[in-house]
Formats: C-alpha cells, sequence, structure tokens
C-alpha cells in the first residue's frame, strides 16, 4: 500500500478516521470531541492528514498557532500499517512549511517520554529537548517537550 499519496488539509468529514488512528496509537486516547475541538482552534489550516492511494487516512498532524512566531503541535499519529514509511516525517514536514509560510518560525510539542520512535521523528528534524515534565500524562507519564525554535542567530560575526 502506498501510505502516503497525499497530504491535505483535513476536513470535518476525516476526524471519525483521524480519531481511529488515535485510538490505535495510544494507550489513552484523546476523546473524539477533542478532535473536533483542535479543529476548531486550528481554524482547519493547521489540521492535516496524510492519504493513501486508495483515499484512506493514513496519518494527522495538529497545530495551534501561539503568540509571535510560535506553533505548538498539538497532536500526531500515523496508523499502525503505515508506521517507518516516512509517513510521520511527510506530516512533519508539510506542517511546518505551511506554518513557515505564514509566519512562524519556531515550534513546540510534548511527547512521552517512552514514545522513543517520536522522539527520534522530532529529533532527526532538528527538534530539541527543553524539559522534563513529570506526570503530564497522568501519574508515572511523563512528558519531555522539545522545541525548534527559527531565527536563531547561528553566526555571530566578530566586530572589527
Amino acid at each position: 500500500m502506498q501510505c502516503c499519496k497525499t497530504v491535505r488539509a483535513a476536513e470535518p468529514s476525516d476526524l471519525d478516521e483521524v480519531f481511529g488512528i488515535e485510538v490505535e496509537s495510544f494507550d489513552e486516547p484523546y476523546p473524539r470531541w477533542y478532535f473536533d475541538l483542535l479543529y476548531g482552534l486550528s481554524g482547519g489550516e493547521y489540521f492535516l492528514v496524510s492519504e493513501s492511494a486508495d483515499g484512506r487516512i493514513t496519518g494527522y498532524i495538529v497545530g495551534i498557532p501561539l503568540s509571535g512566531n510560535v506553533c505548538h503541535i498539538a497532536s500526531m499519529a500515523v496508523s499502525r500499517e503505515c508506521r517507518r514509511k516516512k509517513v510521520g516525517t511527510v506530516l512533519l514536514q508539510s506542517f511546518m512549511e505551511l506554518c513557515s509560510s505564514n509566519g512562524y518560525s519556531s515550534f513546540v510539542l510534548e511527547v512521552n517520554t517512552y514514545n522513543y520512535p517520536a522522539q527520534s521523528l522530532y529529533i532527526s528534524n532538528m527538534f530539541r529537548p527543553m524539559m522534563f515534565v513529570p506526570n503530564y500524562y497522568g501519574q508515572g507519564k511523563h512528558a519531555l517537550v522539545m522545541a525548534l525554535v527559527g531565527e536563531q542567530p547561528c553566526c555571530l560575526q566578530p566586530s572589527d
């Protein structure tokens, strides 16, 4: 199966399939109504889905623009059969390109400290660990806050 033929803006009719991916991806998934909320908060614009060649939703990413030039990645997941096939990378990069085209250059997210595949994906896309948050996902379930900060002064020139 071609897991990611296209990445496109999500539509309200996609949210049931998105929720199905959420349920198969996480031990304690967000409730279905939360995706309606995220869709509304993102204005629909910052909610992307990957679609297979046969039209099935194979992954999603949703973010909320914050003040300044920061966008918070609220949730992301890929269907079980399409993991490790670059779908997550394509979704993340498509999302960051969309945000960048709208003036956002910094990104922040939380990831479970035991979700090593997700951490690896973010690190390979230049995200860096910033902070540890104990019990973020419930008792004994900790989060790592990761960020990609744009417009950093990378090459300071010595003064004459």
